[in-house]
């Protein structure tokens, strides 16, 4: 008798501990690394997000699946991306995918310069967010500026909330690491 009245408490907590885990898209992503990504705008692929810099008011970014950037704004510095090619849709993200995406950005006032972005999703993967698991797909990025690559990320996009549950940078000209992960979804 013993035996079933844990079991029936165990499948009782089951659905209480799932119900814990996010489901839909976060307002609000906190990292590991103390930033707080608050998301104030979806506009079907496209992400406006701020998050704070130190020295800096909060910069507002818009992306594109929160991996490809359309504009930026950090104080009274602003950037502007055009891009000349296809940008990828949300169920072009499969394994073996790649894209090549070129364009131009222009800084505040200053000229477009070229900029390219290129990309491959190497493969799914669980990430945890505390005790769930998430799905996301990893994806290499490569950033170009006048054709010189100046820095690669591997991103973990989940393609459910499509946020960022994971990052590992590369700035090629200093070989600086910056990583972070996702602690908090509201």
């Amino acid at each position: 008798m013993m035996k079933w009245a844990v079991l029936a408490l165990a499948l009782m907590a089951s659905p209480a501990a799932a119900q814990d885990c996010f489901a839909g898209e976060p307002r609000k992503v906190s990292y590991d690394n103390g930033r707080v990504f608050t998301i104030i705008q979806r506009h079907g692929a496209d992400v406006t997000y701020t998050v704070p810099y130190e020295g800096f008011q909060d910069s507002v970014s818009k992306t594109h699946l929160m991996l490809i950037p359309k504009q930026g704004r950090s104080g009274a510095r602003s950037s502007e991306y055009k891009w000349s090619s296809r940008l990828p849709k949300l169920r072009d993200l499969v394994p073996g995918y790649t894209f090549d995406i070129k364009g131009t950005m222009k800084s505040g006032e200053g000229e477009a310069v070229p900029y390219r972005i290129t990309g491959e999703v190497l493969r799914e993967e669980e990430v945890k967010v505390g005790a769930c698991s998430y799905p996301t797909l990893v994806i290499l990025v490569e950033t170009y500026l006048r054709d010189l690559k100046i820095f690669q990320t591997t991103d973990y996009l989940s393609p459910d909330m499509v946020v960022l549950l994971k990052a590992e940078s590369i700035l090629l000209e200093n070989g600086q690491i910056t990583d972070y992960a996702a602690v908090g979804l509201d």
